[in-house]
Parts: C-alpha cells; structure tokens; sequence
C-alpha cells in the first residue's frame, strides 16, 4: 500500500513541478512584455494595445494558480499547526484531520461550482475588450478548477499520510523531494 502511495505521490509530485515550471514561464513572459511595454513607450512613444488587460487577464492567472498547490505542498502558507502545536498528539490529529476533511468539502465545492463557470464561459464566448478588441478569457477560467481540484488532491494525500503514520504531519513531503516521510 504504501510503495503504491509513494508512486502515486510521485507522480502527483512532477505535475506540481509542471504547474511550477508554467508559473515561471509565465512569469517571465509578464516581465518580459511588461519591459517591452516599457521600452516601447518611453523610446519610440508607443504602448502596446490592450497592455494592461493582457497582462491582468492572461499572465496574473497562469502565474498565480498553477502554482498554489505547490505553495501549499511545501508548507509555504499559513497552517493549523501555528496555533495546536503546543497542544498534546491527539488533539493535534484530531484537529487536523478535521480541518483538513473540511477543507476537502470546500475545495471540492469550489472545482465544481469553478468548473461549471468556466464551462458556462466556453459557452459564451468570454472576452475583454481590449484596445477596441475582444480577446477571449474563457480558457483561463479553467485555471481555477484545475487549481483546486490540484489542491484536493493534495489534501487527500496529507489526509492519508496522517491516517498511516502515527506523526502528525502538516505537509505530505518531510525531505522537499516529493516523497513521503517514513517513520
């Protein structure tokens, strides 16, 4: 079971890095054409068309949300464990998994109520007017529910791996190389 749970988080492991790498690429890509924007306007007095909406609606999602599971994986966010840590074994598994059982619902509403909305989007059309054109938006949407549904299954793993060990555990992988901790 547990050889099973470790391949499983393995592979779990390469997507994160894959929504890791994408942040960067789009990171990148928003400085780079920020930048640009900037030369641009200031050497040649020309601004890029729809600079601002492009940026807020293309590069400010594909950086920020594949990129939350991973934030989240490495402990990088504010936990449950800042306040229980002083308490005794059981109340902190118990908080825990309690917590992290209501996340999971949430998260779980949240992907589908996201994904309907993205659907609904794709239906439409979406788009934003930009510099007199409309450039579509609804392909990010599915950012969102992509995002979260990430997040559920990495919730699921932490459930997991505190329902195995007998630690308490606040993220999945102890040794920053996406496997699970063996006690």
């Amino acid at each position: 079971m547990r050889e099973v749970w470790l391949k499983s988080y393995g592979v779990f492991g390469k997507v994160k890095l894959l929504g890791l790498i994408l942040s960067g690429i789009g990171l990148f890509g928003m400085m780079g054409f920020i930048v640009l924007e900037v030369i641009m306007r200031n050497l040649f007095n020309y601004s890029i068309p729809g600079n601002y909406e492009i940026v807020q609606n293309y590069f400010m999602p594909v950086v920020t949300l594949p990129i939350i599971v991973y934030a989240f994986s490495e402990g990088v966010l504010p936990r449950i464990n800042m306040l229980i840590s002083k308490f005794n074994y059981k109340f902190q598994k118990g908080v825990l998994l309690l917590l992290l059982l209501v996340e999971i619902v949430i998260f779980t509403l949240m992907t589908f109520y996201g994904w309907q909305y993205a659907i609904s989007g794709m239906e439409a059309g979406d788009a934003f007017p930009a510099s007199g054109s409309m450039y579509p938006i609804y392909p990010f949407y599915f950012l969102i529910p992509i995002g979260f549904g990430m997040l559920i299954i990495e919730m699921v793993f932490l459930f997991g791996k505190n329902l195995m060990d007998k630690d308490v555990s606040f993220t999945v992988s102890e040794n920053k190389n996406e496997e699970l901790y063996v006690s």
